[in-house]
């Protein structure tokens, strides 16, 4: 008896008859949208499955299995342990089955590499194990497996492994196809989920009956989406126009992923596609994946008993629609040890990228370069944005992956929502007109860092502690920043019968493209074009008239953030361009025009965003693959090193849970819900805010005290949240 694993307990055999059939169901479902995938290439990838465990036979591995479950041990005299996907390779009928020297190359660095290693494979103790560990049982391993094992083990297979496929080779993206179905289907197997779920769930036919149940007719918008699903495109939109009915009509009856920027959006659109009032999609079909969506859905347990089976299908990449970030499954520019993966579910799905302006240059670079291996792997994407820089799109079009006509711009003019006033003043200077303005009015308040936010709160309520005024920034608790999330949708859109209140909220970036509010008034410190017209959609969003009077402030003096929040020389350059339209309409074409403008190379010349662009996307065409784990893309991905912490008053509050976690081992979901509800207390900061402020956690390397003043009272939603610049000394 030869075991792939104690629990559940399955011999190799078993183990492998499951990776045949999510095969075969991976085949039948979306066999004909692989690109890169004839007849040849499913026998390779068939081959690879019934071989790929076959070096798990060998004592040394048994004997781990065996110990545990309580069974007599092989005898085994080698005192090392050599990886099992080194010992399969060496099994391997190269010959058999009459395999070109490209064939059997990509089907010798499959299984060789369908576990990622930091131990590289050593032929000389590869060699010893089949001969002195392997041959005893080979005739039995022969009869377990039901295969052709050679009985001269290949050590020029094993030889070829020293040589890794790089990006430059012609066969990259056929072994990135093979080695990355072969994970797929193995984790999907070993966590006993499918492969692929739910495949006859449409989308697009989905969408199509809810416009109709609203009487909804399609705009051009959509009838492009719906008339390129063939294709890769980019569309070029206002906000309101129906963007993400638009990206599901395209996505039709495919498989799909669609990410946006911010989890919160996430959220609401995944919310919106399931509810009966609205899309109402299949809820098994579709996932969610982002780093708390664990829990997202555990908070929904009482709606949904089936989060957890959800959860599971989103984090095997099965569900037919999956919501996520880009940090989940388009960092695999990086070349992290095991990418494949995440790019062959690509090969046979669509993937939509959302607001991809919001991003910063390096992170723009890697979704340029993401998009281009996601076209030469075969799989389809949909860029829609409000405004696109220029620059992208131009690199995309010198890459041959998009032409002029896959692109559509959408724009109303008959819609005009926003008057902008420039004021030559910094925004802490008109606390008392924004004080009047909202008392019969909803003003919002974006400024560019939350130590300005935190400042403007504490001016406005100096001069009036009566008045309406909230805050919402980063640096409040997750349950806290949850709940102040809710509290401006519902103050800014009351349920039916409800009076529609009047007040001030004053927010950070956090709301450009998170949160569907729609306020009267608009007062925002001046940022880049981009984050600027992100802004104005928060504004008049819904306005049937065009206002008469200014109801957008900009304040273009004592600026926050200009260096290293936004770039100076961008900033000044976007602010020439809005000198023209000075107590003027700022109508879509006009935003659009601009953007496009500012983010030409001839624009950006000689600035630090064009330098990062470039070097970004330099680096990753000719990065060398397999340097990094995934979890170090991640971290390079988010580009700034962030802490999560708990203020040092919060932890004194629940150091009891700490003491449960440790204590419950045993119980894996106790211990889980525990976690759930210390994390809900936690605050994501810079490294660099943290500085000498933070203390260790006993048994947690990811969580630490923050030795700073927190502030917020859940009754009133009132508070300042983190003050990092008042150390917890100065209260005690």
């Amino acid at each position: 008896m030869f075991y792939a694993k104690t629990r559940p307990v399955q011999t190799i055999r078993e183990h492998t008859d499951c990776l045949v059939t999510e095969l075969e169901r991976l085949k039948s479902t979306y066999g004909s949208r692989f690109v890169h995938m004839d007849e040849r290439m499913w026998e390779l990838l068939r081959l690879a499955v019934e071989y790929h465990d076959v070096g798990k036979a060998w004592p040394g591995f048994q004997n781990r299995l065996r110990k545990q479950l309580g069974e007599k041990e092989f005898p085994n005299t080698i005192t090392y342990s050599v990886p099992h996907n080194y010992l399969s390779v060496g099994m391997l009928p190269v010959k058999k089955y009459k395999l070109t020297k490209e064939e059997s190359r990509l089907l010798i660095h499959a299984v060789g590499y369908h576990h990622e290693r930091s131990e590289l494979p050593d032929k000389e103790k590869i060699e010893e194990v089949l001969e002195n560990g392997m041959r005893p049982y080979l005739t039995e391993l022969i009869d377990h497996m039901k295969l052709d094992i050679p009985e001269t083990f290949s050590y020029k297979s094993v030889a070829r492994l020293s040589k890794r496929y790089s990006q430059l080779d012609d066969e990259f993206y056929k072994y990135v196809l093979l080695k990355g179905l072969v994970h797929r289907i193995d984790h999907a197997a070993s966590a006993g989920v499918d492969i692929e779920l739910h495949a006859d769930k449409h989308i697009g036919a989905q969408v199509t009956a809810y416009m109709e149940r609203k009487g909804y007719a399609k705009n051009e918008l959509q009838q492009f989406a719906e008339a390129n699903t063939d294709k890769s495109i980019i569309v070029i939109a206002q906000t309101g126009m129906g963007k993400t009915e638009a990206a599901l009509l395209w996505i039709n009856e495919d498989k799909g992923f669609f990410t946006l920027p911010l989890r919160v959006s996430i959220n609401a659109i995944y919310d919106r596609i399931l509810s009966p009032q609205e899309i109402n999609y299949h809820p098994e079909a579709l996932g969610l994946l982002h780093s708390t969506s664990n829990d997202y859905f555990q908070e929904k347990e009482e709606r949904d008993e089936k989060w957890e089976d959800i959860y599971r299908h989103s984090r095997h990449l099965s569900s037919k629609l999956l919501l996520t970030t880009i940090d989940q499954i388009l960092k695999f520019p990086f070349g992290y040890r095991g990418f494949e993966k995440e790019l062959a579910a690509m090969a046979n799905a669509k993937v939509v990228i959302d607001e991809i302006q919001a991003y910063e240059p390096k992170i723009a670079a890697m979704l340029i370069k993401a998009l281009e291996m996601i076209h030469k792997i075969g799989g389809k994407f949909m860029v829609m944005t409000a405004t696109l820089p220029t620059i992208y799109l131009d690199e995309l079009k010198k890459r041959n992956i998009i032409t002029e006509s896959d692109v559509g711009k959408f724009i109303n003019q008959d819609i005009t929502r926003h008057r902008i006033c420039l004021r030559q003043q910094g925004i802490t200077e008109v606390a008392e007109e924004i004080i009047e303005q909202a008392k019969d009015a909803q003003v919002l308040v974006i400024v560019n860092t939350v130590r300005r936010a935190v400042e403007m709160y504490e001016q406005l309520r100096k001069v009036d502690s009566e008045a309406n005024v909230y805050l919402l920034h980063s640096q409040f608790t997750r349950e806290d920043r949850k709940l102040l999330e809710e509290e401006i949708k519902s103050f800014n859109k009351p349920k039916a019968g409800e009076p529609r209140r009047s007040g001030i909220w004053i927010t950070t970036q956090l709301v450009e493209a998170s949160l569907d509010i729609d306020f009267d008034y608009l007062y925002t410190e001046i940022s880049t074009l981009d984050s600027f017209f992100q802004r104005l959609g928060r504004c008049y969003r819904n306005g049937k008239r065009s206002p008469v009077q200014p109801n957008v402030h900009v304040f273009t003096e004592d600026v926050a953030g200009l260096g290293y929040i936004y770039d100076a020389d961008l900033v000044q350059k976007g602010l020439a361009l809005l000198q023209p339209y000075q107590d003027h309409i700022l109508d879509e074409q006009a935003k659009v025009e601009m953007v496009r403008h500012l983010y030409s190379r001839e624009s950006l010349a000689n600035t630090a965003f064009l330098k990062e662009f470039e070097e970004a996307l330099h680096e990753f065409d000719f990065l060398d693959f397999y340097e990094v784990t995934g979890q170090e893309a991640q971290k390079k991905l988010r580009d700034i090193q962030t802490l999560q912490v708990i203020p040092r008053d919060l932890y004194d509050e629940i150091s009891d849970l700490f003491d449960q976690y440790r204590n419950c081992k045993s119980n894996w979901k106790e211990q889980r819900n525990i976690r759930r509800r210390i994390e809900a207390k936690t605050v994501g900061v810079y490294r660099f805010q943290a500085k000498d402020k933070i203390s260790p956690i006993d048994g947690f390397d990811d969580i630490f005290i923050l030795n700073c003043q927190y502030e917020f009272d859940r009754d009133g939603k009132c508070g300042r949240g983190v003050l990092s610049d008042q150390p917890l000394s100065m209260f005690s």
